[in-house]
C-alpha cells in the first residue's frame, strides 16, 4: 500500500546496528506517527461475516478489512525495524476456508480431517499453513483483530508461535481470511529467502517507545534465521527504572522453527491473575514513561559470545480509536 511504502521509506533512515544491536530505536515522536497511522486507523468493532455455515459458504471481506490487517501487522514489524508485508489476494481464499472450517467446528486445528463441517482441500491447505485463532469481540475486543496473535495467550502458546510468524524475518506476504468468530493469517506461503534486510535482533515488546496496551506478559527474543544460536547458557535480566530487579520466568525453547526465539514470562510485571484473565495494569502500578532494561547475556551467535542490552518505555497514546 502507498501509505506503508512512504513509512517504510521514512523508517529506513531510522533503524541502524552496532555490535548486535538495534543502536537507534524510533523516537517517541515516530513511534505515535507509526502507531496512529497504521494501528489506530486499522481498529475495528467486528467483523460483518456474510457467510452460511449451514451451506458452508465462507463468505467474503471486503478490501478494507484487508488494507486493515496489512497496516495492523506492519505496524508490528516497522517499530522492530522489519520489512513490510503485503496481503496477497491468492492467499486469502485457503484463509477464508480455513476461518470457516473453525468457526464450523469450533475447534483450532493445523490438521484438518476430511469428515469435519466445511471441510474442503482449500480449508485443509488454510489449516496447515496459517495462524488460527478465535476472535473474542466482547471481552477482548482490542485484541480481536490481529493483535491477538502477538497476545499469543495461554500456556500451549509458550512459544509464541504465532508472534514468531508475524514478526519472521523472512516474511514477505500473507493471506487473511476471518469470520465474526474465527481468523486465519496464512503465512507460510509468503516467505521470501530472497535478501531481505534485518535487523540483528527482534524483540517482543521492541526497543524504544511501546503503547502500554501492547505490553503482554510473555515477552520475546529472537535472532533471525541464518545464524548458528545457542541459547543453552543465556541469562535474562529485567531491572525497573530504579534498577530494582523485575522477577521473570523463562520458558522452554523451541528449537528449529522460524528465528531462534527466547521466551519468557514477565512475572514481575504481571500478577497470575492477570496473567490468567488478560489484564494489564501497568499504568496503574506506575510503569507509565519509565525505561525497564532488558540485558540478554551469553547468547552464542555463529561461534562468538554476545549480550544484547535494551530498553522498554511504556507510554500511552492518546488518540481516539478509528472504528471502521
Amino acid at each position: 500500500m502507498k501509505l506503508n511504502f512512504i513509512i517504510s521509506i521514512i523508517l529506513a533512515f531510522c533503524f541502524q546496528t552496532v555490535n548486535g544491536q538495534t543502536a537507534t530505536p524510533l523516537s517517541k515522536e515516530r513511534t505515535i506517527k507509526l502507531y496512529d497511522s497504521l494501528y489506530v486507523t486499522s481498529e475495528i468493532d467486528t467483523i460483518v461475516w456474510n457467510g452460511n455455515l449451514s451451506k458452508c459458504n465462507p463468505g467474503s471481506l471486503s478490501t478494507e478489512i484487508y488494507i486493515k490487517a496489512e497496516n495492523r501487522i506492519n505496524f508490528f514489524r516497522l517499530a522492530n525495524g522489519l520489512n513490510e508485508i503485503q496481503n496477497n489476494t491468492e492467499l486469502n481464499k485457503d484463509a477464508q476456508n480455513a476461518a470457516l472450517l473453525v468457526k464450523a467446528n469450533n475447534q483450532l486445528t493445523h490438521y484438518a480431517k476430511s469428515t469435519m463441517k466445511c471441510y474442503s482441500k482449500s480449508a485443509a491447505n488454510g489449516c496447515l499453513k496459517s495462524c488460527l485463532g478465535f476472535s473474542d469481540w466482547t471481552y477482548f475486543p482490542k485484541t480481536a483483530f490481529v493483535s491477538g496473535f502477538i497476545w499469543d495467550f495461554g500456556d500451549a502458546n509458550y512459544f509464541v508461535g504465532h508472534r514468531k510468524w508475524l514478526l519472521y524475518s523472512k516474511l514477505s506476504e500473507f493471506g487473511y481470511g476471518a469470520t465474526n468468530t474465527s481468523e486465519a493469517i496464512l503465512t507460510a506461503d509468503g516467505v521470501n529467502y530472497d535478501s531481505i534486510n534485518t535487523p540483528s535482533y527482534v524483540a517482543y515488546p521492541w526497543n524504544g517507545f511501546v503503547p502500554v496496551d501492547l505490553i503482554f506478559p510473555k515477552w520475546s527474543f529472537s535472532i533471525p534465521e541464518g545464524n548458528e544460536v545457542d541459547y543453552s547458557n543465556t541469562t535474562i535480566t529485567m531491572k525497573d527504572s530504579k534498577g530494582v530487579i523485575i522477577k521473570t520466568e523463562k520458558l522452554k525453547e523451541y528449537k528449529n522453527y522460524l528465528d531462534h526465539t527466547l521466551v519468557w514470562t514477565a512475572k514481575g510485571l504481571f500478577t497470575d491473575y492477570e496473567i490468567q484473565y488478560g489484564q494489564n495494569n501497568l499504568e496503574e502500578n506506575g510503569y507509565l514513561d519509565k525505561k525497564i532494561k532488558v540485558e540478554i547475556s551469553r547468547v552464542i551467535v555463529n561461534g562468538e559470545t554476545k549480550n544484547f542490552v535494551y530498553y522498554v518505555e511504556p507510554i500511552k497514546i492518546k488518540t481516539l480509536p478509528n472504528n471502521g
